[in-house]
């Protein structure tokens, strides 16, 4: 089985699992009247139809160029999860409002039972679905699944959380603090949307960095310094100049070397294979220009900034 198909058969069971909860949860929190468990559910809902969007992109992603999409589809993939965290944090803003309302409206009564069996199986299954997940994206090197993954590790935080606010809630009621125990759910709920939202915009962070063509991380780019300061002492050259941005899985390089002497044509296209075969063995999904020059005038030219200071 190919990558592609891999992706695709893993978003498609994970669309299925996260649909069922995300539908259970949802009719489960209206029966027993938790915020909590509604919360659990609408992320599940919603992470559901997401799911199915995230197969578009990878079979965007493995599409070749044509002439609308020149530079093919990397892209995509950070605009999409832009799109995801920003849907992600609209629903925690909404499902906090509804949980700080109750915390000055007297709270409210759940049937403990049905939560705790709902939440505590919804646990184990997004236990077991993010660590395929996650082994799955490393061995693939897929930001899709590993953005699933990180989903599915939240899901499983959210379960936890209408766990103990369960179990909370049981003991409260169990020391005759029944007035007290109203009041857990939400405060659970509140805490939980707090400690979650700063994730969700970390990935809407990168994912808008990523759009907007910043560079990638230091670790990357003093990488793929490395690997041009080897090219420049094994061949003999001057000097080098790297720039690249990451959209995605996708990384996109462009190389300069300076030369000491005019070199034959033949002598440095092979050159240029060998250097771009060491940054297809340092990222499958990198594309790369590598440019070979005697006179570096010219180079930034090429720049953006060249027309301002023309």
């Amino acid at each position: 089985m190919s990558n592609k198909q891999t992706e695709l058969l893993l978003l498609r069971v994970t669309t299925a699992v996260c649909l069922a909860f995300g539908i259970l949860s949802v009719v489960a929190s209206r029966k027993a009247n938790s915020n909590s468990m509604l919360f659990d559910g609408l992320y599940s809902l919603i992470q559901s139809l997401f799911i199915l969007g995230s197969g578009r992109i990878v079979n965007l992603l493995f599409r070749k160029e044509n002439r609308k999409f020149q530079f093919g589809y990397s892209a995509f993939e950070p605009f999409f999860i832009a799109i995801r965290s920003t849907v992600m944090l609209l629903m925690t803003f909404a499902i906090a409002v509804g949980a700080v309302h109750a915390l000055f409206t007297g709270g409210y009564t759940i049937d403990v039972g049905i939560a705790f069996r709902i939440s505590l199986l919804s646990l184990v299954v997004c236990v077991i679905v993010y660590a395929v997940l996650a082994i799955q994206a490393k061995r693939l090197l897929s930001p899709v699944l590993r953005v699933e993954a990180r989903s599915w590790l939240i899901d499983a935080a959210i379960s936890l959380a209408s766990v103990l606010a369960m179990v909370l809630i049981h003991f409260a009621n169990k020391a005759g603090h029944a007035q007290l125990a109203l009041y857990i759910d939400p405060i659970v709920t509140i805490f939980f949307i707090v400690g979650l939202s700063p994730m969700l915009f970390r990935q809407l962070l990168q994912s808008s960095r990523e759009l907007l063509g910043a560079a990638p991380s230091t670790t990357v780019q003093k990488d793929l310094e490395q690997l041009a300061k080897r090219h420049v002492k094994m061949e003999g050259f001057k000097k080098s100049s790297v720039f690249a941005i990451k959209q995605g899985r996708s990384l996109s390089v462009t190389l300069y070397f300076y030369l000491h002497e005019e070199r034959g044509l033949r002598e440095l296209d092979a050159i240029r294979k060998r250097i771009l075969l060491d940054l297809r063995t340092y990222s499958s999904w990198c594309e790369a220009d590598v440019v070979f020059t005697l006179d570096p005038s010219w180079v930034p030219l090429a720049m953006p900034l060249a027309v301002a200071n023309v």
